[in-house]
């Protein structure tokens, strides 16, 4: 259990750092600190910066991805559904950005833990509209799924303010929505 715990705190104290400072500007020295342990502690945990990155991103993932199931209990309807897991991750990690430049190395999809984590978010996303769909699909709902994640990511590059990208998600949904479940 205390092994857990160091583990924990040293993830936390990571996802901290890469968030504040970005990949290349946190050292190991700084996770350590803000873990409260030793640079050689932490090395028994993680042999580098590179494998404590990792644990800082999949860290962050599952709390979001819990977070997003979470809300997703009240949603009604498909719209509503895409629209908090879009909110609830794509939006948020745009918001960050914006508020912490250094946190872009933790979208950074040359990153292969970073392409894993949209690779789970577009799972979420292909079951939402799986479940959702009124009709015949038309395309794969995992298609449908990556075309709307990096639709809305890239939203990010045309504008910079977050009530806007968040506006422009919606008609993303939107657009989809009425492509898979047509009303009436």
């Amino acid at each position: 259990m205390a092994s857990e715990t160091k583990i924990d705190r040293a993830v936390a104290a990571a996802a901290d750092q890469f968030i504040r400072y970005g990949f290349a500007r946190t050292t190991m020295g700084d996770i350590a600190r803000a873990a409260e342990m030793s640079r050689p502690a932490l090395y028994l945990l993680f042999a580098g910066k590179e494998e404590a990155f990792e644990a800082a991103v999949e860290h962050l993932n599952r709390i979001r991805m819990a977070e997003i199931r979470g809300a997703l209990a009240p949603a009604a309807g498909l719209a509503d559904r895409l629209s908090i897991a879009c909110d609830l991750w794509l939006v948020q990690v745009f918001d960050l950005q914006q508020r912490t430049p250094d946190a872009r190395d933790m979208d950074d999809l040359s990153i292969p833990v970073v392409r894993r984590v949209y690779a789970e978010l577009e799972a979420l996303i292909a079951e939402l509209i799986a479940a959702g769909a009124t009709g015949p699909l038309p395309a794969a709902a995992t298609d449908l799924a990556r075309g709307l994640v990096f639709a809305v990511r890239g939203l990010g590059a045309a504008t910079d303010d977050v009530s806007t990208f968040r506006s422009m998600m919606h008609l993303q949904v939107d657009l989809l929505c009425r492509a898979v479940a047509p009303r009436g």
